[in-house]
């Protein structure tokens, strides 16, 4: 039996991945199982979800706590959360990142595999949602199930246009993933935003361009956190407090604010 933890934020899919990985591996006539971990989650959340792969005298009713395999969606959820946490020693990472493996800092030395899984799914699909692309990084690092499974099982989760998009983000990212050593390091580096921020929640942070602002104020009543300010009649966002949510940039009249990603 193999054991999978995945994760992700909330709005980038873990679960669903999750999901079409059991239905891949199901496919293939293995028993399996998807286990997602529900709380309070909200956009932008950490979120984790699991998968167990063998026979059916094998399965068990419970979380995973030694996974063989973990799965990051997110490059700088590392920072924050410890995604390593009773991953076998033999085991592996599969993680979202525009950097090689041997630049993907971790406090392991196991076998990690990297793609740029936001850049792919922002070519594919419009939006950094990654589950898809981080599926095909998984099943070119691990073998553990067959590309051609994945894509059935995509299509099993969606149709038409949308499948189609996810079927080749799974396939680009199957392409360009790399697998090596990491570069291990003692303790990730955690400090920055105050403990009661939702800073770290961010993989996208938005640019106001000061000559397109109007100050209109439309995005300062819009955010959910009040971390916007008016400063001499223009929008001047606090990063300690901004989780990224982008509402601003989707309301802003005038398209002053842009949307950067933050991945390393």
């Amino acid at each position: 039996m193999i054991e999978i933890r995945f994760h992700g934020r909330g709005g980038q899919g873990a679960v669903t991945a999750s999901r079409i990985l059991a239905t891949a591996a199901f496919l293939e006539g293995h028993h399996s199982q998807s286990i997602p971990m529900y709380g309070t989650e909200r956009r932008g959340a950490p979120v984790t979800a699991f998968v167990r792969i063998g026979e059916k005298d094998q399965m068990v009713r419970s979380l995973i706590h030694e996974p063989d395999y973990v799965v990051v969606l997110d490059p700088l959820l590392r920072k924050t959360v410890n995604i390593t946490d009773g991953l076998k020693d033999t085991g592996m990472l599969v993680v979202n990142s525009s950097v090689p493996p041997a630049e993907v800092e971790i406090d392991l030395d196991i076998p990690t595999a990297s793609v740029d899984a936001t850049a792919i799914a922002l070519e594919v699909l419009g939006r950094p949602i990654t589950n898809t692309a981080i599926l095909g990084a998984f099943c070119k690092a691990t073998g553990e199930v067959k590309l051609d499974s994945v894509i059935q099982a995509v299509k099993q989760q969606w149709s038409g246009r949308l499948a189609e998009m996810n079927v080749k983000a799974v396939e680009e990212a199957y392409n360009r993933t790399e697998v090596g050593r990491p570069k291990v390091v003692d303790k990730i580096d955690t400090s920055g935003a105050p403990s009661n921020s939702k800073a770290d929640w961010r993989t996208f942070k938005p640019i106001v361009d000061a000559e397109k602002c109007t100050g209109c104020k439309l995005c300062w009543m819009v955010c959910p956190d009040g971390s916007i300010d008016m400063v001499e009649k223009k929008s001047v966002i606090n990063y300690d407090y901004c989780k990224g949510c982008g509402i601003c940039a989707e309301q802003c009249p005038v398209d002053a604010i842009l949307m950067k990603s933050e991945a390393v």
